[in-house]
């Protein structure tokens, strides 16, 4: 109850009477430092505490008291790595690297749903057997499996999520 009352006595100072000396060494000491502090930390540094914050969040709500446990005893060794490797580099790195794939795997999800849609409506026409298929001629030569060109160019692009 004691801390309570010292948090609200704190905070009347800084809304009531912010123009004094001690609301504005509150107002320093609580608002602008920490403000200051948080605006250089990095954001791969950010987003490794979020998703080490996520982490502990999901082995507590699965393995509750056990999960807590565990997250106690992972989360000072993981600190210190963090801190030891600069893992914020990689972190960056990582980020960067997921935003190109997620670039282009928006091209490529409109490549394949424009696929998908081609076979749809192939295969609705055959259902229905309303419209005719259009005969094409056959390709002259078509090449055998060993000549020089590769066996596998016949393949779907490249996959968005495949981080290979």
């Amino acid at each position: 109850m004691l801390a309570f009352g010292l948090v609200a006595a704190v905070l009347a100072v800084l809304l009531v009477f912010p123009d004094t000396g001690i609301g504005r060494a509150l107002h320093r000491w609580l608002v602008i430092a920490p403000a200051q502090a948080l605006d250089r930390v990095p954001t791969g540094e950010i987003t490794f505490y979020a998703l080490l914050i996520a982490g502990g969040l999901i082995l507590t709500l699965l393995f509750e008291a056990e999960g807590l446990r565990l997250f106690g005893l992972l989360l000072p060794d993981t600190l210190v790595w963090f801190a030891l490797f600069d893992v914020s580099v990689f972190v960056d790195a990582l980020l960067i690297t997921g935003a190109i794939l997620a670039s282009n795997g928006l091209r490529v999800l409109r490549a394949q749903v424009a696929v998908a849609r081609a076979r749809v409506a192939r295969l609705t026409t055959r259902i229905s057997g309303r419209a005719r298929r259009v005969r094409r001629p056959a390709r002259p030569g078509r090449p055998s499996n060993d000549d020089d060109r590769p066996a596998w160019a016949g393949q779907p692009g490249y996959r968005a999520f495949s981080m290979a």
